[in-house]
């Protein structure tokens, strides 16, 4: 198997390892720290401690099957399982249903190819490595499995440090852009804001259009957030609370209506969706209690990588990077006694989930108004999913009746933009990862915002099936397994697993670098 190097050789010097030896050491892969750094490298190792006890993996859409109604036709309705650490970054991404299953056919051609190049991004220091070698455009610019054979090293050292040394850098060129788009230069900031700008590399919302070379992009390498850039006049909205200048979620959405972008169209229902990833980053700094000018300085490695001690007494940082609330700082606990943390964030999930699956909530009612539009288009001889079509043909049949000047057109244009935003406000608070600790407030506002919007279109598409399918009625009980959604909304689970195995055991076992853990 192929495993690159760094472009040229290194001396490695007693100043960096304690020993001296010459040749190629790739620094892209973290054991290669060890001597150099051992108490963080052996921190960094414990994030193989981040999985299941029993090896299985979290199965989201079992526990919660109105995640595959609201993704349908987008990869995450096939495959989508509770993070384990960063050790297994570059493993799940591998063997996730999301990405596909290429091939190569009989004709040459890739088959079963699902996702961009990019989707690498925020799972290998390798990208970086890459982007050196060939280019930032060249490399985005081709599909996910061209790179694999390039791909051997899970997130580790070389993602957030300057190769063989403790200086933190931005290794990805986007999160550099972005960062100086809004006036936050990664060499003007302090250390905090610098750690936390090297994990928003990875844990912030981003997307890539297919322009630029089909290179990631944050929204806000477009705007100054709160300065220059307000989107309230695109909207029409005449609060003065800010809700569309930041990082705000109504910000982002307006952005990506400026742009009339959507990552994919949903297969049920027709509505242009847009998947938000994880705006961790953005919950952190913009409409949070813990950025008021009161609190202690604050960051991401705050909780996350919290300083520890090695029994030489040497202070260093734990790059385990999950929560232990024993370990935060004393200045931390001084107000937030370790013990009650537990009890704290039970208390936010609690209120986060009842917001969510209640009968009333975002997630029912999601799956409930995605059904009601496809039973809507199928009164009026538009042929989905319910009509045996695949997913292409349903997209295309929504998308060209979207475009149409009829009545029904009209309509449902109306609805399904309900639909959009009521699914970006919940999506922006449910991808957020631990938001019930970063930003609870925000997360029961865009909650709230999201059922708020779903009254309306659940009514709007209730009189269009009066007027369109009187007899039609909702049956939740249809809905409320992964078994019983994924068939509806195109896919065939164990043929994907087949395919799945199919494309482990004949490209990555045989062509790939990557362990698979």
């Amino acid at each position: 198997m192929k495993l690159r190097k760094l472009a040229a050789a290194v001396m490695l010097t007693t100043a960096f390892t304690g020993y001296s030896i010459a040749g190629e050491v790739d620094l892209y892969k973290s054991e290669n720290w060890q001597k150099s750094f051992p108490e963080q490298y052996k921190t960094w190792a414990e994030t193989e401690q981040s999985t299941p006890a029993n090896g299985e993996l979290d199965d989201l859409l079992a526990a919660n099957p109105n995640l595959v109604s609201a993704w349908a036709g987008y990869g995450f309705a096939k495959d989508y399982n509770r993070a384990r650490g960063h050790h297994f970054a570059l493993t799940d991404i591998v063997k996730t249903l999301r990405v596909g299953h290429p091939m190569v056919g009989h004709d040459g051609k890739m088959v079963g190819e699902a996702m961009a190049a990019s989707c690498w991004s925020c799972k290998t220091p390798d990208v970086a490595r890459m982007y050196d070698e060939v280019g930032e455009g060249k490399f985005s610019d081709n599909t996910w499995s061209t790179w694999g054979h390039e791909m051997s090293n899970t997130i580790g050292c070389a993602d957030c440090h300057e190769l063989g040394k403790e200086e933190i850098r931005l290794s990805r060129p986007y999160a550099d852009r972005a960062m100086k788009a809004i006036g936050k230069d990664f060499d003007k900031q302090d250390a905090t804001m610098q750690a936390s700008q090297t994990c928003a590399q990875c844990h912030v919302e981003y997307y890539f259009d297919g322009t630029d070379e089909k290179k990631v992009k944050y929204p806000m390498d477009y705007w100054v957030p709160g300065v220059n850039t307000d989107y309230k006049e695109f909207v029409g909205y005449k609060g003065t609370d800010g809700l569309y200048e930041g990082f705000a979620a109504e910000a982002q959405l307006a952005y990506f209506d400026s742009r009339g972008f959507k990552d994919w169209t949903n297969a049920v229902s027709g509505a242009p969706m847009i998947k938000a990833q994880h705006p961790e980053f953005e919950n952190m700094l913009d409409r949070t209690e813990h950025a008021m000018d009161s609190h202690l300085e604050f960051g991401c490695t705050t909780c996350h990588m919290p300083k520890a001690e090695n029994e030489k007494g040497g202070k260093y940082s734990n790059h385990k990077v999950t929560f232990e609330a024993e370990t935060l700082p004393s200045s931390c606990q001084s107000c937030h006694e370790a013990e009650d943390f537990k009890e704290i964030l039970d208390e936010r999930k609690a209120e986060i989930n009842k917001l969510r699956f209640e009968a009333d909530g975002t997630d029912p009612r999601l799956t409930e108004v995605h059904f009601k539009a496809q039973a809507i288009w199928a009164a009026n001889g538009i042929e989905g999913l319910e009509a045996g079509k695949g997913i292409a043909e349903a997209k295309g049949n929504y998308e060209a009746a979207l475009k149409t000047k009829s009545v029904l057109s009209g309509e449902m244009n109306s609805l399904l933009t309900k639909v959009r935003n009521a699914q970006w406000f919940w999506d922006s608070a449910t991808a957020s990862h631990g938001i019930h600790a970063h930003n609870p407030a925000e997360a029961i506002r865009l909650l709230e915002k999201s059922n708020g919007i779903l009254d309306t279109a659940i009514t709007e598409a209730d009189a269009l099936l009066k007027k369109y399918a009187p007899e039609y009625k909702y049956d939740a009980t249809k809905y409320d397994t992964k078994a019983k959604v994924q068939p509806l909304v195109g896919l065939d689970l164990e043929a994907m697993k087949a395919s799945k195995e199919l494309f482990l055991e004949k490209r990555v076992e045989k062509e790939w670098p990557v362990e698979l853990k």
